[in-house]
């Protein structure tokens, strides 16, 4: 079994520990990413990177309660079926927003949208990345700064600063 923990007051002498697993996530899968939003502590994605187990969850009160959100990046909502695997997420605080961006072994997506089991993930910069497993995703709030890494195909960056994401489509 796993178990998911956060601190609150974790910068003090009196740290407080809470469990926040939540019965949605998948028994058989493990956390690779825990994704939290830099304006909003209580917003978390959390990652699950296994085939054939649901990969992607959203809380908004801070872990009290989770939602399956991965969308059309799976197949079944119960997580079977050849989806690929996630391996990272970012919550990015835009102008005008957010973007969420995954990144997964059939290459990086991003929404601005999270709706649940009807979350629309589009690929982005199809054309650079392509399908190229990607690993990881680091960005800078100051100036929207989005650096991309790739497993054996180099590292991409570029600037994400609303929720259009023209600036990835190619």
């Amino acid at each position: 079994s796993h178990y998911l923990y956060k601190v609150d007051n974790a910068n003090t002498m009196t740290p407080v520990t809470t469990e926040i697993t939540s019965t949605l996530f998948p028994a058989a899968g493990y956390v690779s990413c825990i994704a939290v939003d830099p304006l909003n502590a209580d917003r978390i994605l959390v990652v699950f990177s296994n085939y054939q187990v649901y990969s992607l969850f959203l809380s908004t009160d801070g872990g009290v309660t989770f939602a399956k959100c991965a969308g059309n990046l799976e197949v079944n909502s119960t997580g079977t079926g050849n989806g690929p695997s996630l391996r990272w997420a970012s919550i990015i605080p835009v102008s005008n927003g957010y973007v969420y961006m995954v990144a997964a072994s059939t290459g990086l997506y991003a929404t601005s949208n999270l709706s649940g089991l009807t979350t629309v993930w589009t690929q982005m910069a199809p054309t650079l990345i392509g399908n190229l497993v990607t690993d990881m995703i680091d960005f800078r709030t100051s100036d929207g700064r989005v650096v991309i890494g790739t497993h054996g195909g180099g590292v991409y960056s570029t600037s994400v600063t609303d929720t259009v994401l023209t600036a990835l489509q190619s």
